[in-house]
């Protein structure tokens, strides 16, 4: 090999473990990454990580460890535990393209065990009846109403018809509902991600998290050894749900809008600006900020035409957006959420599934006149919810419907934004998260007008 020569490849095909000692070796060793590679075994690579990463702590050389696992029959429910990860990857199995099988839901130990075995069972049968039921006559009505255009090719139209009536029905379907997703991460997040699942209060989280430990360490028998119960997460989780069920009421809850921006940057024309000279300068933030300040409005904005005013369909924002922050609070459906929780650069605290806000019907399940069939399922699943809750307030929420609404916090930088608005507006996609996505825009745009001018946002 020519001596100083540019060298790029692939150590794929070997086992994590190793080409995570091969990066982290390269720090003292003056070999190539291959050289080191071939001399390792998978002995020597487990020594080494039980003594850098394990011993001193080194944590990050467990990022070059990656590992794709495949999760399958987890409860929907589920599904949201395992990604609220920021730094991994997942393709979950949808509920848009798929119609799922009648007696594939959760069936939680403790519930089947109690007083309310009985009941859980009897309104899960129902749900998932319900759905199988529904989808001919659902089926039926989307046909008549879509009829094929000529332009559009037999395969695709059917698929169209599918997605719309799944849309719909979906929203029957309990969160104990049994679903398969993918999942690819680095051993650093996945053993946070395990320690945060053996860590949670329900036992399907935790048996998860302990099969998901088991399936790792089949491939990288060191580097995931020591992900465990976290005692912090655990004990705080369990002492602030005491302190908020004690300093809380009950009920009463006030009704909140479906999107409300409660939090932002009140000079985000200013700041945007700001940070996008100080990049091209060699001067000190604060020197820049007061200049920015004495600019004549106009040449803000064309400051800020510059940096978006090219944008293109496959392009992302300057990174200097993402110091401009919106936190909204946001009431919307578990199906909807399903979709939006999937946009994790960003900072998200959610609440628990409830029915205490009430639920979503489609404007097609009415039109199909299919109302009092899809009515009877909420009670149902309302009425078990209340009850179950009552002596189990986690287990409860399996038996909810994705029809009923919850909460979520989500704070976005702009950046972000971009990305969201113009994805989840898009003409193809779900009404209802659409709504949501269209009304975070219209939030920006009544407090930054000029921001919100450059997300490109499908309005409904």
């Amino acid at each position: 090999m020519e001596k100083n020569k540019r060298e790029i490849y692939s150590l794929n095909g070997l086992p994590p473990e190793v080409v995570a000692v091969a990066f982290a070796k390269c720090s003292r060793s003056p070999e190539s990454f291959q050289d080191i590679a071939d001399e390792l075994t998978d002995e020597t690579s487990a020594d080494f990580s039980e003594k850098w990463i394990v011993g001193y702590g080194h944590s990050s050389v467990a990022e070059h460890a990656v590992f794709s696992l495949a999760i399958e029959n987890v409860s929907i429910l589920a599904t949201k535990v395992i990604e609220d990860n920021r730094l991994c990857s997942y393709t979950e199995k949808s509920t848009r393209y798929q119609v799922y099988d009648r007696d594939k839901y959760y069936k939680p130990n403790n519930i089947l065990k109690s007083k309310y075995g009985k009941l859980y069972i009897e309104t899960c049968d129902f749900l998932m009846d319900t759905y199988n039921n529904l989808y001919e006559p659902m089926n039926e009505f989307i046909v008549k109403k879509f009829p094929k255009e000529n332009d559009v090719a037999d395969k695709l139209h059917a698929a169209r018809l599918k997605a719309k009536t799944c849309d719909n029905v979906r929203y029957i379907l309990p969160v104990a509902t049994l679903t398969n997703l993918g999942m690819t991460a680095n051993a650093r997040n996945l053993e946070y991600a395990i320690a945060k699942l053996l860590s949670h209060p329900l036992e399907e989280m935790q048996q998860i998290g302990e099969e998901l430990k088991v399936a790792a360490q089949k491939v990288t028998p060191t580097l995931i050894k020591y992900a465990n119960l976290n005692e912090y997460l655990k004990e705080t989780t369990d002492e602030l749900t005491k302190m908020t069920n004690k300093i809380l009421p009950i009920h009463d809850i006030e009704t909140s809008k479906p999107v409300e921006l409660i939090d932002f940057d009140q000079d985000a024309d200013d700041k945007l600006v700001t940070t996008l000279l100080y990049r091209f300068s060699d001067f000190p933030y604060k020197q820049v900020q007061r200049n920015v300040k004495k600019m004549e409005q106009k040449e803000k904005e064309e400051v800020i035409d510059i940096a978006l005013k090219r944008l293109g369909k496959f392009d992302r924002p300057l990174r200097e957006l993402e110091h401009i922050n919106y936190t909204f609070d946001i009431l919307l459906d578990y199906g909807a959420f399903r979709d939006i929780q999937r946009h994790r650069m960003c900072t998200q605290t959610n609440q628990m599934v409830t029915t205490k806000h009430g639920y979503e019907i489609p404007d097609e399940i009415e039109e199909a006149r299919l109302k009092d069939y899809y009515v009877e399922c909420m009670e149902k699943s309302q009425n078990a919810f209340e009850k179950i809750h009552a002596d189990f307030p986690q287990e409860a929420q399996y038996v909810a419907s994705l029809a009923f609404r919850k909460k979520v916090l989500f704070t976005w930088n702009l950046r972000e934004l971009h990305h969201f608005v113009k994805l989840r507006t898009g003409p193809t996609g779900h009404i209802s998260y659409r709504r949501i996505a269209y009304s975070v825009w219209e939030e920006i745009e009544k407090v930054h007008p000029l921001l919100a001018k450059y997300i490109d946002v499908t309005k409904l």
